[in-house]
This record gives C-alpha cells, sequence and structure tokens, in this order.
C-alpha cells in the first residue's frame, strides 16, 4: 500500500477507502475511549484527525503515550467527519510508532514560540506553521520568477563556473 500525503488527501478524499498515511503528531489528546491525534506531514498546513480506538493492539502501551513530534504510520478507513472545522477524519486501523519524541526534551510544543527561539532549533523549524508557510510562499515565487525567465528564453547560470568557490 502506497503511502498518501495529506494534502492530497484533504483535496480530493476518498471516503471509506482504506489508506496509509506517515507524519508527525501535531497534537494528542485522549477523551476517556478515544484518542485525538492530529497529524501533519508537511505538505500542507492543515493537519489530518486521527480517531484511534481502544481495540488497536498498542492502544494501551503505545497510543496512549503520544506525545507532539512522535513520527507515526497509521493505516486506516477514511470517513466524513461528524466535528465542525474538518471535513474528514482517518479512523486508525493499525498505528505503529516509528520515533519517539520525549516531551521533556522535544522543543515544540502546541504554544507559539518566538522567531528568536526557532533559530536556535534550525532543524525543527520547518515543522511550524509560520516557517512552513513561508516556505510555500517562497517556493511559489522562486518558481513564478523561473517559469516568467524560461519562458522568455532566459538561462539561469550559477557563477562562477570556472573556480570552485560558489
Amino acid at each position: 500500500m502506497n503511502t498518501q500525503r495529506i494534502t492530497d488527501i484533504l483535496k480530493n478524499p476518498s471516503l471509506d477507502k482504506v489508506i496509509l498515511v506517515n507524519g508527525w503528531v501535531k497534537t494528542h489528546r485522549d477523551s476517556g475511549n478515544l484518542s485525538f491525534i492530529e497529524l501533519t506531514d508537511g505538505s500542507c498546513l492543515q493537519g489530518l484527525q486521527v480517531i484511534a480506538e481502544p481495540g488497536l493492539s498498542n492502544y494501551d502501551t503505545e497510543v496512549k503515550k503520544l506525545s507532539v513530534g512522535c513520527a507515526v504510520e497509521v493505516k486506516g478507513k477514511l470517513v466524513a467527519s461528524p466535528a465542525k472545522g474538518q471535513e474528514v477524519e482517518l479512523q486508525a486501523h493499525e498505528l505503529a510508532v516509528v520515533g519517539w519524541a520525549d516531551p521533556e526534551e522535544y522543543p515544540l510544543q502546541k504554544k507559539r514560540q518566538s522567531f528568536e527561539y526557532l533559530r536556535s532549533i534550525s532543524h525543527l523549524r520547518p515543522r511550524t506553521n509560520a516557517m512552513a508557510a513561508v516556505a510555500r510562499v517562497r517556493s511559489g515565487l522562486n518558481f513564478g520568477i523561473h517559469e516568467f525567465f524560461v519562458g522568455h528564453g532566459f538561462q539561469q547560470v550559477h557563477t562562477p563556473i570556472i573556480t570552485t568557490s560558489d
């Protein structure tokens, strides 16, 4: 089964279809007999809500212990969401933890971080909404500029072309 990107799922949801998604836990909360997990894979700003029920084989040992930043792989059925603010949700049939993130040490939490603080953890900046939005805008602008110049017969040259000091 091929992994799907969250942006593709949200743009064109195939209801009642079993899908596979990989990503990081953005938020996690337990509500008695259910776990609500917001999963993000970096493909869009919006996350995908995953519903995990106690019937999962690793519910007590792993699912209940998930924290922000954990990397997971979820296989489940995409269904229409009864909740406001989201069109679909993923009912987990299987949830595997690919990598743990210790909440005592993982620097990104649900609260907003300042840009000064984000400069100190540059390897995690793209996981924040602000930096992800900036990266998307820059990518779109870069593509538009290159498309314009290529369409008008220009070529991009990375100088210096003779020396190695670039």
